[in-house]
């Protein structure tokens, strides 16, 4: 028989992944809520925030991933997204930058494996 596994977002604290000095004191530009990993369930599911105007170069990951946006908006290359938009990307399609906009931007971030992030330089 199959298990149901659930997590309670009130249970799941903030992770700041990058941050920033550039404009005073240090504040997050990048900052997750990781909800499942690989390890426990084949993929990954976290909610990520960006700070606005936050920039992450162009780079390529080993799984196949999915971004749901939920609040603000991103472009990346010279396609914005929004609120309601979905993006599907296949295992190594180098993507990128992604760019924040003035908002920032909120979404659920999922990858069917571990996603094993690679520079795109």
């Amino acid at each position: 028989m199959g298990a149901i596994q659930a997590r309670r977002g009130e249970n799941i604290g903030w992770e700041e992944n990058r941050t920033s000095a550039e404009h005073g004191p240090q504040q997050w530009g990048v900052r997750t809520k990781p909800y499942f990993d690989p390890a426990e369930i084949g993929m990954m599911l976290r909610v990520v925030e960006y700070a606005p105007q936050w920039v992450v170069e162009a780079h390529s990951h080993a799984a196949s991933e999915v971004i749901y946006i939920l609040d603000g908006e991103v472009s990346i290359g010279e396609d914005r997204f929004g609120p309601g938009d979905a993006i599907h990307i296949e295992p190594n399609t180098v993507y990128g930058p992604l760019r924040a906009g003035p908002q920032g931007v909120r979404f659920v971030l999922l990858f069917t494996g571990a996603p094993g992030m690679k520079s795109a330089s």
